[in-house]
C-alpha cells in the first residue's frame, strides 16, 4: 500500500508538473503552488492510487484468510452475553472429541509456503509438536533446526542471524550448520566441544511448500511427495491462495477423499446445483497415494457461471486428487490445479493451505475468473470447515455398504500411525 501510495505521488507530481508547464492548467510564472496546480496535484494522486489499486485487485495475487468464528462456528457476531471470541472458545470446550487416532501421523508435512522465506531469513514455527527454526541459507537451500538453541535456550529463529548456511544465536552468538546442526563457532570460546549441536530434521521444498519429514520411530524418509506436480505446475500461473485454521484432528480433513456421500449433501448445493459420483483407490506402486477419481452432472441447464467460462458450461465434469501421505494433496480440475497442504499445528488444530494454479492468467477475463475460481473453491471448503471443527470421532462408525470407499481410506491412512505415534486423549469438557 505505501509502496502504490508514493507511485501516486510521483506519477501525479510529473503530470501536474507537465499539465502546468505545457499550459494545460493556469499558473503563475514565478509561483509553482498554486491552486489550480494543487487541485490537480491532488486529484492526479487519487485517480493513480485508485487506477493501481484496481489493477493490482484484478491482475495481481488473490489471497485471503479464513474467520475461523464465521466458517467453523457460524459466529458472526457476539452472542448474547459474552464477547465474539468467548463464543468461539466455548464452542471449542463444550465439543465431545471422542477416541481420536493419534493426532501425528507419520509423513511430510508444509511448515511454510517456499515464497514466506527469503534468502538469509529465518521464521518460527511450530508443527507436529515441535518448535522449529526454519532458514534459508546463502546458497537458497532451506534447513530446519529445533528451535532453541542448546546452550541457554534462547529460539534461534527469533532475532536469529544467518550467516553463509548456519544460523547464529542472538543470546551468546553460538553458531549452527544448518545440514547437521553442529555448532561450529562459539565467538568467546577457546574452542567448540564436539558434543555441542542441535537438532535438525529432514526438508524437503517442493510444489511450492517447504516441507518437514515427521517419523514417531525416526526412521528415514521412505517416499518424497508431489515429484510429478511441479512439471504441470511448471506450464501454468500461480492464481492465489488461501489459508485457515480448523480446530480438528487430522484425520478428519484428509478422510473427505473417501468419502463420496458427503458430496452431494454439503458441496452438490454450493454455487450451483449438481449430482458427484467417485471412487477412492490406492496407487498400485506408491502405497502413500490415496487417489480419488470423481465426477459431477451439474443438474440445471444453464448458470450464471456458465457466462464466465465455458468450464462451467459443461453438463459434466471430471476431477482427479491424490493424496500424498497425511499432508498434502493436489486436486486436477483438468486445467487448474489446486494443490493443498494440511498440517497440524496442535493436537486437535490444523492449518490449510490452499494454492490454486491456471495456465491461463493472461488477459482481463481470465484475471476475473481464476479469482472467482479460488474463491469458489473457498466457498466449497466453507461446508466442510463447519463439519469438521464440530463433529465428534467414532472409531466404529454404523456404515452402509455405499460407504465402502470411506472404511477403504481409513484402512489407507492407518499405515501412516506407528507404534509411538503421540496420542492426545482429553477429557469430556461437560462431564464434572
Amino acid at each position: 500500500m505505501a509502496h502504490r501510495l508514493i507511485v501516486s505521488f510521483v506519477v501525479a507530481a510529473l503530470g501536474a508538473s507537465f499539465m502546468s508547464t505545457s499550459g494545460l492548467i493556469a499558473s503563475e510564472s514565478n509561483k509553482i503552488f498554486t491552486l489550480p496546480v494543487l487541485v490537480t496535484f491532488g486529484l492526479l494522486v487519487g485517480l493513480t492510487y485508485l487506477v493501481g489499486s484496481a489493477y493490482g485487485a484484478i491482475f495481481g495475487e488473490y489471497y485471503f484468510y479464513g474467520d475461523e468464528g464465521r466458517d467453523s462456528y457460524l459466529i458472526r457476531k457476539a452472542p448474547a452475553g459474552m464477547t465474539r471470541e468467548t463464543g468461539i472458545a466455548e464452542m471449542k470446550r463444550s465439543r465431545k472429541v471422542g477416541a481420536i487416532p493419534p493426532v501425528y501421523p507419520n509423513g511430510w508435512f508444509a511448515v511454510l509456503r517456499s515464497e514466506e522465506l527469503k534468502k538469509m531469513e529465518t521464521k518460527y514455527v511450530h508443527a507436529l509438536g515441535l518448535h522449529l527454526a526454519v532458514f534459508r541459507g546463502e546458497s537458497g537451500k532451506v534447513y530446519i533446526t529445533d528451535a532453541y538453541c542448546p546452550h541457554l535456550g534462547a529460539n534461534l529463529a527469533i532475532g536469529g542471524k544467518v550467516k553463509g548456511e548456519c544460523i547464529e544465536c542472538p543470546f551468546h552468538g553460538w553458531t549452527y550448520r544448518g545440514d547437521d546442526g553442529k555448532c561450529v563457532k562459539i565467538g568467546y570460546a577457546e574452542k567448540v566441544p564436539d558434543f555441542v549441536k542441535v537438532d535438525t530434521h529432514q526438508c524437503h521444498e517442493i510444489a511450492g511448500y517447504i516441507c518437514l519429514w515427521f517419523h514417531a520411530e525416526k526412521e528415514e524418509p521412505s517416499w518424497f511427495p508431489l515429484q510429478d506436480v511441479e512439471a504441470k505446475m511448471s506450464t501454468m500461473g500461480k492464481v492465489g491462495f488461501f489459508e485457515a485454521y480448523v480446530e480438528c484432528h487430522v484425520q478428519d480433513i484428509i478422510e473427505n477423499g473417501g468419502d463420496i456421500p458427503h458430496l452431494n449433501v454439503v458441496h452438490g448445493p454450493q454455487i450451483y446445483d449438481k449430482h458427484y459420483t467417485g471412487t477412492f483407490e490406492v496407487h498400485e506402486t506408491k502405497k502413500h497415494i490415496g487417489i480419488t477419481a470423481s465426477s459431477f452432472v451439474r443438474k440445471d441447464s444453464k448458470n450464471i457461471w456458465s457466462y464466465f467460462s465455458p468450464e462451467y458450461k459443461k453438463q459434466k465434469r471430471e476431477i482427479y486428487q491424490e493424496q500424498h501421505g497425511p499432508g498434502l494433496c493436489f486436486v486436477d480440475f483438468g486445467k487448474e490445479l489446486l494443490v493443498i497442504a494440511n498440517t497440524p499445528v496442535g493436537p486437535l488444530r490444523q492449518k490449510l493451505t490452499y494454492v490454486l494454479y491456471s495456465p491461463f492468467t493472461k488477459g482481463l477475463k481470465n484475471a476475473i475468473v481464476n479469482k472467482l475460481r479460488l474463491y469458489f473453491s473457498f466457498l466449497a471448503l466453507q461446508g466442510d470447515f463447519v463439519i469438521w471443527a464440530n463433529k465428534t470421532y467414532l472409531s466404529k462408525p454404523q456404515y452402509v455398504k455405499e460407504d465402502s470407499p470411506t472404511v477403504a481410506h481409513r484402512r489407507w491412512f492407518s499405515q501412516f500411525y506407528t507404534e509411538h505415534s503421540p496420542r492426545y486423549n482429553p477429557p469430556d469438557p461437560l462431564q464434572w
